[in-house]
Parts: C-alpha cells; structure tokens; sequence
C-alpha cells in the first residue's frame, strides 16, 4: 500500500523534509502545499540581489517546482494555503490561491514546515506603501523595484539585528542615504560591548546614521517620527525580528512551546503521533544548555527538516542540537558568533568568564594582514569553551567554524588551544587568532 505524505510548506524545511522522504520510501505519495509562488529559495542572499543590478529573482531559487515535480516526483501544489488541521481524521483543508476554492487532502503522515512571519509593530503608519519588510522572494522584488524606480533617495531601518545591518549596506550600495534606529541602547544587543564599538564604527566610515534608544511615535509620509526628531525616510524598512507560525498547529490541538513554537522532541515530533514540525515554525534543542530554545535559521531549518522527513517515513534519525552559529558581512567587516554569549551562559547556570583579544589574521610581516577581534566565553568550574564572537575584514567566516566544532564537540579550552591547525603565513600566524584567544581564556579561567 502507498504510503500518502503531506507536507505544509515548500521553503527550506518542507522541502529537506520532502526530499529526504522520497529518498527512503521512493515509492510513496508526497504532496507538498505552499501558500506563494516560490519553493526553495535563497532569503539570505536578498539583501545582496537588492544591491546587484545584474542578479535575476531566478537566481535566489534553489529548487524550481518543475524540477522538484519532474525530477524529485514531488507533487508540489503552489497557491497553496492550508487552512486546517484535522489530526483524528489525518486530513488537511486547503484553499487555492487566488480563487478561494477549498480542498482536502487525506495523509498517512504529516510534517508541518509553516515557517515565521516579520514582526510588524503596532506602531501608526506601519501598513502605509512606504514600509516594507524583507521576508519573501516577493519583498524582495518589491524593495528592488522601489530602489531602481529612482524614487528612494533616504531610507530608514527599524531594527538593528542581521537583517538590518546587512541591508544597511545593501541600500548604500544602491546610493541610498540610511538612517538605522536602534530601540535598544545599542545595535546587535547581547553581544560582547568590543565587538559592538567595531560594529558601529564600521557603520560610521559606510555613511550609516545610526540611532540608538529611538522610540517610535508613527511612521508618515515623511519618514519616521520619533519622540526627539524626524527620521526623513522615502523607505521605511521594518527588522524587527519575527514570529514563528504556530497558529495552525495550535488550533488542531498541537503544543507550543518555547517563543510561540510548535513543540518538538529531537525527532521533530509533535505532541501528537505521526505529525512532525521542522524550520522557523517549530522549537529547537540547545546542545550546550540542554534547554528548549527558538533559532530561525537556515542551517537550522535544513536539518530540521531532514531529520522530521527521515522520522515521517519511519527511519530512525535526531536533532543533535543548536548552538546560534551565525555570520554576516557587514560593508568591509566579516561578523560572526557561535555558542552561548557571556550573559546567555551566566544565565544558565555556568561560572563563566570572557576575554576579548585582537589578533593578526596572517603571519608578522605578510602585507595583507588585518586584525581579527575575538570574543571568547568558558565555564572556570569544568573548563567546556562554550561560546565565541568575532569581526575583521578577512578570515572569520572560516575561523568561527572552527570555534563552533569544538563547542558542539564539547571541548574544554584547554583542548582547543591545542588544535591542530593548519598553517601558513598568507592565512595565519603559527599561534592562530583562535588559539591566542584559548590561551588567553585559559589564563582567566585559573587553567594556564
């Protein structure tokens, strides 16, 4: 007998679920129902197909839905909205976009791939034409078309997070004058205070008007208007974070769990048998804290989404848990974090302690040598590395992924000081960036 697969949601959890279901149980019914146009697509690389002319919408799309249905044998099902849940009767109600005609779809199993939607504040002005949010192929689209018009000569950002920043330099490139606000004391809050100052000084030497502890009264024709000033603003991007879809799941019955998320065990398993949740709608597992924690992000959705099509279709798989590594680019400088911040760590219980050093990138003397600030976070009672920041203009995308191995490897600091770590003078000194960091912490830690 056939087995009949539903997934809701064809971005990047919904389809690694799908794939991976028609890997192991090649001869199965999969239909996949989502809402928009699109399927597996690239929302990181926005902010970059914004400032290109030359990059095509089409270039964002990882998987088109002619080769998932021709080349997968995937039945994907676009303007697609799923309406309801029905669990005891394992069917889901749809209505077809844009006609409203209703449908149903009996499964055998289900994984739910609903994602997050933007934060819109309830700030007066937010639904006028001159404010945006930058989620979809479709925002995407929209922002670069006002860009091109020629007609967005200021713009203001609310939010100062990853989204924020990178499309600080995205409209700078586009010739736009930003202005970004900041509702927090500083931008990219909870990080280290050194690589923050790093962070702001970047944005002033780019042409960033940065406001920081900017209360918003309404948002006009003109721009923003704050308790202090107007922010003139042709475009008002809001980056304030979002919020997972959890809605459809809770009124079939389904638990949420940490932020509004669809409770998960670490086989993406919901509290009810049989139905799964994967990527930005559904809770993760801290590796470091053993705690339940909320990471909408990509590489996160990826493997959720693998491990929930593996369970769907009865294989054995588990979720080994998140640990918030993350990188962005930001105009000259390369930003990227691993692991728990000092605070998240003092917060869970560790006897932690931090250091911040600055380090050459390459060897004394070679020319291209740029300084690397790395943040560094370990527990003095067991000595675990347990978290890591850093910014420079070259070599921390590659670096901080070997800071986030050791931490979900569970090493102490001692043990990473002592990596092996390749060499050579135009990619590193012989006491690497990371290892003087280790060295360092290790000292503060009462370990040297």
């Amino acid at each position: 007998m056939t087995n009949r697969y539903a997934v809701i949601g064809g971005v990047a959890a919904g389809m690694s679920a799908a794939s991976r279901i028609r890997k192991v149980d090649p001869d199965s019914e999969i239909v996949v129902f989502e809402k928009g146009a699109y399927i597996s697509y690239s929302a990181c690389s926005m902010p970059y197909y914004i400032a290109n002319p030359e990059t095509q919408l089409e270039n964002l799309i990882v998987l088109s839905v002619e080769n998932a249905r021709n080349k997968r044998r995937i039945d994907v099902r676009t303007g697609h909205l799923v309406t309801r849940i029905l669990p005891a009767q394992r069917k889901i109600e749809f209505a077809k976009l844009p006609s409203g005609l209703e449908g149903s779809y009996t499964y055998d199993r289900l994984v739910i791939a609903t994602g997050a939607t933007p934060y819109v504040p309830p700030i007066p002005g937010a639904d006028r034409p001159n404010v945006v949010v930058l989620r979809t192929l479709d925002d995407g689209r929209r922002i670069k078309e006002m860009v091109e018009s020629g007609t967005i000569r200021k713009a203001a950002i609310l939010g100062a997070g990853y989204v924020g920043l990178e499309m600080c330099e995205s409209l700078r490139k586009c010739g736009v004058e930003v202005t970004l606000i900041s509702a927090r004391s500083t931008p990219m809050f909870g990080w280290n205070e050194k690589i923050v100052a790093t962070v702001i000084k970047t944005l002033g030497e780019n042409g960033v008007n940065l406001i920081v502890n900017g209360k918003v009264e309404r948002i006009t024709e003109k721009g923003v208007r704050l308790t202090d000033r107007l922010v003139e603003a042709d475009l008002v991007l809001l980056a304030k974070g979002i919020r997972p879809n959890g809605k459809l799941a809770e009124e079939a019955g389904i638990r949420l769990g940490v932020a509004g998320a669809i409770a998960v065990d670490q086989r993406m398993e919901t509290s009810i048998a049989g139905i799964f949740a994967a990527g930005d709608c559904a809770e993760s597992y801290h590796r470091i804290s053993n705690k339940k924690i909320y990471v909408p992000l990509g590489t996160v959705a990826n493997k959720h989404g693998r491990v929930a099509g593996l369970n769907c279709a009865r294989q054995s798989a588990r979720f080994p848990g998140a640990i918030s590594s993350a990188e962005f680019k930001l105009f000259e400088m390369e930003v990227a974090r691993t692991g728990m911040t000092l605070h998240e760590a003092l917060e869970n219980g560790f006897e932690a302690e931090e250091i911040v050093i600055t380090a050459s990138s390459a060897a004394h003397g070679y020319p291209e040598s740029v300084p690397i600030q790395v943040e560094m976070v370990g527990d003095k009672q067991s000595g675990r590395l347990l978290g890591a920041q850093m910014i420079g203009a070259a070599g921390v995308a590659e670096r901080i992924n070997i800071i986030a191995v050791a931490i979900f490897n569970g090493n102490t600091v001692d043990e990473f000081s002592m990596f092996d770590l390749a060499y050579a003078p135009p990619f590193s000194p012989v006491w690497d960036p990371v290892l003087v960091a280790a060295n360092v912490l290790k000292g503060k830690l009462g370990r040297i």
